[in-house]
C-alpha cells in the first residue's frame, strides 16, 4: 500500500507529519510493502512559484490513504472527490502511523467535523494550527 504524509522534510520513514495538510511544504509517500519512500513538493508542476497546491502535486498518484495532524473541510472534502481516504495520524511519527494504518487502526475523517481534534477552518476562532 502507498500512503501519503503531509511534511516538513523528506526522512522517509522517520519523518515527522506537518500540522496542516494544504500548506505542508512536501508529501511524503510511503510503500508499506517495501519501506521505500519518496517524496512530492506541495506545488503545482507547471507552476511551482505559484504556492502551494496539494491538489495538483497529488493528481495521479495512486494512494491507498493519506494520514493528516490537521485538514480543513474544504481540502478533506476536495480529497475524498479525487477517491483518496484521509485519515487521523494518532502522533506527528510516519513510522508509528504508518503501522497503525496498516493494520486498520487509524479513523478515517469525515466532512463537517471542523471542531474535532485534527480539523482546522480557517474561519474558526479556535484554530490551532499555523496558518
Amino acid at each position: 500500500m502507498k500512503v501519503c504524509f503531509p511534511a516538513i522534510a523528506d526522512a522517509g520513514m522517520v519523518s515527522e507529519i506537518y500540522g496542516h495538510f494544504a500548506s505542508a511544504p512536501l508529501f511524503v509517500i510511503i510503500d508499506t510493502d517495501t519501506g521505500i519512500s519518496s517524496a512530492i513538493a506541495n506545488c503545482d508542476r507547471e507552476n511551482p512559484y505559484a504556492g502551494c497546491n496539494p491538489f495538483s502535486a497529488l493528481t495521479g498518484q495512486q494512494l491507498d490513504g493519506i494520514v493528516v495532524g490537521g485538514i480543513g473541510d474544504d481540502s478533506l472534502r476536495i480529497m475524498n472527490m479525487c477517491g483518496f481516504t484521509v485519515h487521523q495520524a494518532i502522533s506527528a511519527s510516519v513510522a508509528e502511523n504508518v503501522a497503525l494504518f496498516s493494520n486498520g487502526t487509524l479513523q478515517e475523517m469525515a466532512v463537517m467535523q471542523s471542531h474535532l481534534e485534527g480539523r482546522c477552518s480557517n474561519n474558526e476562532s479556535g484554530c490551532n494550527c499555523s496558518h
